[in-house]
C-alpha cells in the first residue's frame, strides 16, 4: 500500500525491492509481522499474486478490512510460490480479473509441469523456447519456475533488472525459499529459455534475429487460447472463478468490494453484499514494462 503518487510506500522487502523502493521512508515489513501506526494494526498476508505479493489486514478498533487486489488461492506444488491467505474481516476489496463460468484454470502445478516440458523439448531440439508473459512479477515467476528446474534463462530488460534486485535481497540476508534466480542473461548465443513481455515482441525480434525459436503465451489469457504463438499455457497469477468466490466466502467478510474486469459477474453471484467499484491501479514495477 502506499499514498498517491507512491509517496511512503509499505510491502514486503521483495516488493520494495523490486519497485526499487528500498529506504527512503519505505517500511518493509515481512509477512505475518504484525505492526502498528498509530491506533490501527495492521498485518501482510500473502496474495498469491507473484513472488512477495501481498494483502493489508487492517484493524481499527476491531472493525477488520482486508486490503487484496488481486489473489491466487492456490500454490504451484513443489515451486516457492505462495497461495493467497484468508483472514476473517468485516469488509474486503478484491480485484476480479478473471470472474466468467467459463474462466477456470488447471491447476497450476500442472501448468508449470507442462511448461516446462514444453521448454525441455525445444532446448533438445536445438531452438530457443520463447515465453510470452504479461508483466516483469509474472516473468520473474516464470524464471523462477524454470531455474528450479535446472533450466538456463535468458530475458528482456525488465525481467532481468527484477531478477537483480531480487538477487540483492538475497545478498542482504533474505530468505532464499522466496527469491528468483540473479543470473538471468541477455539473449545471446548461449541456448537458453527465453521470457520475454509480450508487450514487447518488436524488441524480441531484434534481440533474437535470425536464430531459431518457438514461442508460447504463458498467461491466464492462454485459457481461450492463443492464435499467434505455437504453444499457450494457462498460467494465471490470478484465481479464476470458483477459487475466486471459495476464497471471498473464507474470509466470512458481510461488505464485498470488488473490481476488474469480472467485477459485476463476481457481484452478481455474492449479491447484496457485494459492490462494484472503479478499476484498479496497478503500480508500475520498472520505468517501462516494455523496455528491453
Amino acid at each position: 500500500m502506499g499514498r498517491a503518487g507512491h509517496g511512503q510506500l509499505i510491502g514486503t522487502p521483495l516488493t520494495l525491492a523490486l519497485l526499487g523502493a528500498r529506504g527512503g521512508g519505505h517500511l518493509a515489513v515481512p509477512l505475518h509481522r504484525r505492526f502498528t501506526l498509530g491506533t490501527v494494526r495492521l498485518e501482510l498476508v500473502a496474495s498469491g499474486r507473484g513472488l512477495g505479493a501481498a494483502a493489508l489486514h487492517v484493524d481499527i478498533a476491531g472493525k477488520t478490512v482486508l486490503y487484496a487486489g488481486v489473489v491466487r488461492s492456490v500454490r504451484g506444488g513443489s515451486v516457492p510460490i505462495e497461495a493467497a491467505e484468508v483472514r476473517t474481516s468485516n469488509a474486503v476489496v478484491v480485484a476480479a480479473p478473471y470472474g466468467e463460468e467459463r474462466h477456470r484454470f488447471p491447476p497450476l502445478a500442472d501448468t508449470i509441469a507442462r511448461t516446462t516440458d514444453w521448454v525441455k523439448t525445444e532446448l533438445a531440439a536445438d531452438r530457443r523456447p520463447v515465453l510470452f508473459v504479461d508483466t516483469a512479477l509474472d516473468g520473474l515467476e516464470v524464471a523462477t519456475c524454470l531455474h528450479a528446474a535446472g533450466i538456463a534463462v535468458a530475458g528482456g530488460r525488465p525481467i532481468r533488472d527484477a531478477a537483480r534486485r531480487a538477487g540483492e535481497l538475497l545478498d542482504d540476508g533474505a530468505d532464499a525459499n522466496e527469491m528468483a534466480p540473479s543470473g538471468i542473461a541477455a539473449p545471446g548465443r548461449e541456448l537458453r529459455a527465453v521470457v520475454w513481455l509480450d508487450g514487447d515482441r518488436a524488441g524480441l525480434a531484434r534481440a533474437l534475429a535470425d536464430r531459431l525459436h518457438r514461442t508460447a503465451l504463458v498467461s491466464g489469457r492462454a485459457l481461450e487460447g492463443s492464435a499467434d504463438t505455437d504453444a499457450a499455457f494457462a498460467w494465471s497469477n490470478a484465481s479464476d472463478r470458483e477459487q475466486l468466490l471459495e476464497w471471498i466466502e473464507g474470509t466470512s467478510a458481510r461488505e464485498v468490494f470488488v473490481t476488474g474486469a469480472c467485477a459485476e459477474a463476481i457481484a452478481a453471484v455474492l449479491g447484496p453484499r457485494a459492490r462494484v467499484i472503479g478499476p484498479p491501479h496497478q503500480m508500475t514495477l520498472f520505468p517501462s514494462e516494455a523496455t528491453r
